[in-house]
C-alpha cells in the first residue's frame, strides 16, 4: 500500500483536523521559505543550512499542532454519525473550517510583517501588543492596506473551502464511531502533553541569530514568550558567591563643566546612531542632531540597554542594568523607586514625564506617576496644540510646543525643573505634518521630520530665559531595529547621545565605550549632586577604571560589552563568550574564562539583588552604593 493512501486512510475519521493540519504544514512550510528567501544574505544561508532551517522548521511545525490540533479533534469526535448529514450540519463544518483557515491566513500575514520589523518570531513584543491592541490596530490600519489584505484572504480562503467541500463534508458524516474518535482525542491529547514537556524553543538550530528564528514556529515562539515573561535572576542565570561589587572610589573628573540648574531629558523613539552623519549617514537625515553633536559632549560610543522604549526608559530613569523578563516599568512593585525624579525631588525639581501618546502604553503612567514625576500625554494637551497626529502619538512638534509652555510656567514660579519628553514621530506609521521637510513619509521621512522637530525646538528654547541655566539630554530610546547575525549584535544598540548646555558645558567628543544607564548619574554630576554615587550606572564626566562597558538586552539574553569583548548570559545558566574585532563584530568565542565573565555576572546579578531585596526603594538623603 502507497505512503499516500494510508496517508488518506489515517486521515478519514478526521476529515477537518487533516485538512487543516496539511494547510499548516503548508503555509507555516512556505512562510519559513519566504522569509529564508528575503534574508538570505543577512542569515548567511546556503543549501545545506537551508535544509537544516526547513527540517528542524518542520519539526516545530509538528509540534506545534501537536499542541493545538486537540481541540478541533475533540470538536470532530463530538459530532454524531448522521447519515445523510442535514445542510446545518455542512455548513457547520464549512463555517468552521472557514474560520480557521483565516485565522491561520491571518497568522502568516501578521508574522511577515512582525518579521519585516522586527526580525524575528513572535516574542514579547507581540505578546505586549496583545495588550495594547488600540493602539497597534490602529497603527497596523494606518501603515498597511489591511482592507485589501483581509479581502485577499477572505477571497482566498472561501476558494479553499469551496474547493475541498466534498472532503470536508465527511466531517459532518464521520465514518468512524464515536467512542473511537474519542479515544483517539484522548490520545492527542496525551501527544500533546509529551511534546509540551518535551520540545524546547532553545531546540531551534542554526549558524547564527537569522537561522534560529527562521527554524522556529511563530505560533509555539508566541506561547513561550506569553508564558516566560517573569524570570527569576538567580533561578535562571549564571551566579557567583561573595559581594559582587566593592563600592567604587572617587574617580577624577576628565569633563569640566559648570551646574546648570534645570535637565532637559529628550528621548527620540527608535533613531540608530546610523542615521546620524555621525554614525556614517550621508543622506543628510540629521543635520540638527548632528550641529548638536558639535556643540556638545558627544557620546559616540554610548549604547542603549534595550531594543523597547521601556528598556529605554527604564535606563533613563533607573541606571539600571536590563534584568531577564519584562521590564521594571512592567512589574508589580515599580513604585517609590530611586528614580532620577525621585533624587531631583528631594532638591526641589518640579518633575514632568510628557508622552506624545497616551501614556497608559507600556505602563508608563503608573510607573512615572509612582515615582515623583507628573505624567502628562496627549489627552491632557491642550486643544491648541493637539494638531496632526496619528494613532502612536501626536506630531513631535505638538509636544515640544507644549513642553515649552510647562517650562515657562514652571520657570516663572522660579522653580527648578526636569522635563522628560518621549516623542513619538519616528514610529510606524511614519507619518507628519506637510510642508515641513522635503521627503514623503516613510521611515527615512520620519527620521528627517523628528530631527526637523527637535532643531526647531532647541531654537524657541534659545529665546527662552531660563535656556542658559539648561542641560539638554538627547538620546534615543533603542535602534530603529535590533535584527542580526547574533542574539545581541552591538552595532544594533548604538544610538546617538549629547549633553548640551553651552553655558556650562564645551564641546566634546567622548568615544569610550558607555552606557545608557550612564545618563542618570552623568546628570547629577553636572548638577553637583552626589546622590549619583547610588546608581550602577556612572557619571561619564569621570576618568574610568577600565576601557569602558555598556549592557545591551533583549528579553532573555543579558550582554555585557566591551571594546573587543561581548559576554552573553542566558536563562540555564548559559554564558557566551564572544571576541569582537575594532567594529565591534562577532570574531570567534573566547576558551578560557576570566575577570569579564566574572564582570557580567557581577553587574547581572547585583541589579538582580537590588531588585529583589528592595534596595532600589528611594530613601531620601545622599548614600554611596554605586558599584563601577
Amino acid at each position: 500500500m502507497s505512503v499516500p493512501v494510508t496517508l488518506l486512510r489515517c486521515a478519514r475519521p478526521y476529515p477537518l483536523s487533516a485538512w487543516l493540519a496539511a494547510l499548516f504544514l503548508l503555509l507555516h512550510g512556505g512562510l519559513r521559505l519566504t522569509l529564508a528567501a528575503a534574508t538570505w544574505q543577512a542569515a548567511q544561508l546556503n543549501a545545506p543550512s537551508l535544509l537544516t532551517v526547513m527540517g528542524v522548521g518542520l519539526l516545530f511545525d509538528l509540534a506545534t499542532l501537536a499542541l493545538v490540533l486537540p481541540a478541533l479533534l475533540a470538536f470532530e469526535g463530538a459530532l454524531g454519525r448522521r447519515r445523510p448529514a442535514g445542510p446545518l450540519r455542512r455548513l457547520l463544518v464549512w463555517g468552521v473550517a472557514a474560520v480557521l483557515l483565516f485565522a491561520l491566513g491571518f497568522g502568516v500575514l501578521a508574522e511577515w510583517f512582525f518579521w519585516d520589523e522586527f526580525g524575528a518570531r513572535f516574542n514579547f513584543i507581540a505578546v505586549d501588543y496583545l495588550v495594547y491592541t488600540h493602539e497597534v490596530v490602529g497603527n497596523i490600519r494606518e501603515s498597511f492596506p489591511v482592507g485589501a489584505l483581509l479581502g485577499a484572504l477572505a477571497v482566498l480562503v472561501a476558494a479553499a473551502v469551496w474547493a475541498s467541500r466534498d472532503w470536508l463534508a465527511r466531517a459532518a458524516t464521520p465514518d468512524a464511531p464515536r467512542a473511537v474518535r474519542v479515544a483517539l482525542g484522548f490520545a492527542s491529547l496525551a501527544v500533546a502533553a509529551g511534546v509540551a514537556a518535551g520540545f524546547s524553543i532553545e531546540q531551534r538550530r542554526g549558524a547564527n541569530e537569522y537561522q534560529r528564528e527562521l527554524s522556529a514556529n511563530g505560533l509555539y515562539s508566541f506561547g513561550h514568550a506569553f508564558t516566560h515573561n517573569a524570570i527569576d535572576y538567580f533561578d535562571f542565570y549564571a551566579t557567583r558567591a561573595g559581594t559582587p561589587l566593592a563600592p567604587a572610589a572617587e574617580l577624577p573628573r576628565i569633563v569640566e563643566a559648570s551646574a546648570p540648574r534645570n535637565v532637559v531629558i529628550v528621548t527620540l523613539e527608535s533613531l540608530s546612531s546610523s542615521f546620524t552623519a555621525h554614525g556614517g549617514n550621508r543622506k543628510g537625515l540629521t543635520p540638527n542632531i548632528d550641529r548638536l553633536a558639535d556643540s556638545g559632549l558627544f557620546l559616540a560610543n554610548l549604547h542603549a540597554a534595550g531594543n523597547r522604549t521601556v528598556r529605554g526608559l527604564e535606563a533613563l530613569s533607573l541606571a539600571i542594568p536590563p534584568l531577564p523578563g519584562h521590564s521594571i516599568i512592567w512589574r508589580e512593585h515599580n513604585r517609590d523607586l530611586e528614580t532620577l525624579g525621585a533624587v531631583l525631588a528631594d532638591h526641589g525639581y518640579v518633575n514632568r514625564f510628557v508622552y506624545g501618546g497616551y501614556a497608559r502604553f507600556d505602563n508608563m503612567d503608573a510607573y512615572f506617576s509612582g515615582n515623583h514625576y507628573q505624567p502628562v500625554d496627549r489627552s491632557q494637551f491642550p486643544a491648541r496644540h493637539r494638531g496632526f497626529g496619528n494613532i502612536w502619538g501626536l506630531a513631535d512638534e505638538h509636544l515640544y510646543d507644549y513642553a515649552l509652555e510647562l517650562m515657562d510656567r514652571d520657570a516663572a514660579r522660579g522653580k527648578p525643573f526636569l522635563m522628560h519628553l518621549m516623542t513619538t514621530s519616528n514610529h510606524t506609521p511614519f507619518t507628519f505634518p506637510d510642508g515641513r521637510i522635503d521627503l514623503p513619509t516613510g521611515r527615512s521621512g520620519a527620521v528627517k521630520y523628528a530631527d526637523w522637530a527637535l532643531g526647531r525646538f532647541i531654537e524657541a528654547a534659545r529665546r527662552k530665559p531660563w535656556f542658559k541655566d539648561t542641560l539638554f539630554v538627547v538620546v534615543a530610546d533603542h535602534c530603529a531595529s535590533s535584527k542580526g547575525r547574533t542574539s545581541l549584535p552591538p552595532e544594533n544598540y548604538l544610538i546617538p547621545a549629547v549633553l548640551y548646555a553651552p553655558a556650562h558645558i564645551a564641546p566634546h567628543v567622548d568615544t569610550r565605550l558607555a552606557s545608557q544607564i550612564d545618563l542618570v548619574p552623568t546628570v547629577l554630576d553636572l548638577l553637583n549632586l552626589p546622590e549619583r554615587n547610588r546608581f550602577i550606572g556612572r557619571s561619564v564626566l569621570r576618568a574610568y577604571p577600565d576601557a569602558g562597558r555598556a549592557f545591551i538586552a533583549t528579553y532573555q539574553k543579558l550582554g555585557y560589552l566591551t571594546p573587543d569583548r561581548l559576554v552573553v548570559l542566558s536563562a540555564g545558566r548559559k554564558i557566551e563568550d564572544w571576541r569582537l574585532d575594532a567594529h565591534m563584530e562577532p570574531v570567534g568565542t573566547v576558551k578560557r574564562p576570566d575577570a569579564d565573565i566574572g564582570r557580567a555576572i557581577a553587574f547581572y546579578q547585583e541589579a538582580a539583588r537590588r531588585d529583589r531585596d528592595g534596595q532600589l526603594r528611594h530613601v531620601p538623603g545622599p548614600a554611596v552604593l554605586s558599584m563601577h
